[in-house]
């Protein structure tokens, strides 16, 4: 759940609100509108922080291993506040010029700063292993977003897609607060510049590329569908292809299972073989034991990469031999085009999921030119 949860939050946020405007009367047009800009609101901060994301993971892990947790949580805030410095700027002009209700752009605004402090915070987060305070972070934001909707819509009398907004904000924000908590209670406030993990970006300006290479690749094909044909105007600039965005959402949550699957695999069962060659290679370890524990260490890698593989593709073809039996009673409006579509998206997905595994494991062993190749070699050829 720390791995996959903001997504999971993600989906369960937007199915959940589009159910409850379509129970509370909302024209069909109102409620792409909703989902249009709530997952403006969320991608594009998503975007914005990759560039930096796989510096601070980076950043941490040395700080960590050289025990220096006192610049920590300097560092995520100065992180935080340079995306909010850029991002909050560029979405305020797009915003502007958007022709979108004032309203609308105001909770956008709001929801588009959460998200990227929790998008932010997520590479901070599975350093702190309190499990249980991160898993309650996430069924809140949950629980009280749909709670609010249903106050705000129900209650109160709110205009559907203004009360919605406001919940989504109200879902992010519950899980910022959670995420900041436990982080404060894991690592000391500290001391020092918070601008310190600048450096790091000095010495591994790759990083920001394959980050961003990586998220591009992965959504281009989205931006170029809602330019398309296929593409609707959902109000002023915001833009969308339903037929296509929904199949794409729900294929996208298979690769959670590689994402899951690789923390756990290289917890469990990589990593100790890694941290003992390199223990070895580092502390003057004997030749023959070097090359055992290098061979160990290899031989690993490859029994998970399979086995990586293996599940994967076994749930695609799972979940490709059932779609067009179960995904139709599911209420999302799939027809026989969006089912196909589907299909072909679990496949694309699911090989996505493994090779990014494979980027992370080159990364693990600073193979950073190795993953802008594969990440860059992703994004120019989708």
């Amino acid at each position: 759940l720390v791995v996959a949860g903001p997504m999971i939050l993600g989906a369960v946020l937007l199915f959940g609100m589009k159910y409850m405007s379509s129970l509370a009367g909302a024209p069909s047009k109102d409620q792409d509108v909703l989902v249009v800009i709530i997952t403006y609101s969320i991608l594009f901060p998503l975007l914005l922080t990759s560039m930096v994301s796989f510096v601070l993971t980076r950043f941490v892990a040395d700080k960590l291993y050289e025990n220096q947790y006192e610049h920590i949580l300097p560092s995520m805030y100065g992180a935080i506040s340079l995306c909010l410095l850029i991002g909050s700027v560029s979405w305020g002009i797009f915003l502007y010029f958007s022709q979108t209700p004032i309203e609308y752009c105001i909770l956008s605004f709001f929801l588009f700063n959460e998200a990227i402090a929790v998008w932010i915070e997520m590479a901070y987060i599975s350093a702190a292993k309190d499990y249980m305070s991160i898993l309650r972070s996430f069924g809140l934001g949950v629980i009280l977003g749909l709670l609010a909707g249903y106050l705000f819509i129900w209650n109160l009398h709110f205009n559907i897609i203004i009360s919605l907004l406001a919940a989504a904000c109200i879902s992010y924000g519950t899980m910022l607060v959670g995420f900041t908590i436990t982080l404060h209670n894991y690592f000391p406030i500290g001391n020092g510049t918070s601008l310190m993990f600048l450096e790091w970006i000095e010495k591994y300006p790759i990083l920001i590329w394959v980050g961003l290479f990586t998220m591009l690749g992965l959504f281009t094909h989205l931006l170029l569908m809602w330019g398309s044909p296929w593409g609707k105007q959902a109000i002023g600039l915001f833009y969308h292809a339903p037929a296509h965005d929904i199949p794409a959402l729900v294929a996208f949550l298979t690769t959670l299972v590689t994402t899951v699957n690789f923390v756990t695999s290289v917890e469990v069962n990589f990593y100790p073989k890694y941290r003992t060659y390199f223990s070895l290679l580092n502390e003057g370890g004997s030749l023959i034991d070097i090359e055992k524990a290098y061979k160990e260490m290899i031989t690993t890698l490859k029994q998970e990469l399979f086995y990586l593989a293996q599940v994967q593709m076994f749930v695609e073809v799972i979940v490709i031999a059932v779609a067009g039996a179960i995904i139709p009673g599911l209420g999302m409006g799939f027809n026989t085009v969006m089912i196909g579509l589907f299909r072909v998206l679990c496949v694309g997905y699911g090989l996505f999921a493994i090779g990014n595994s494979i980027v992370l494991f080159l990364l693990y062993f600073s193979d950073n030119k190795g993953a802008l190749l594969v990440t860059s070699t992703l994004f120019v050829v989708n």
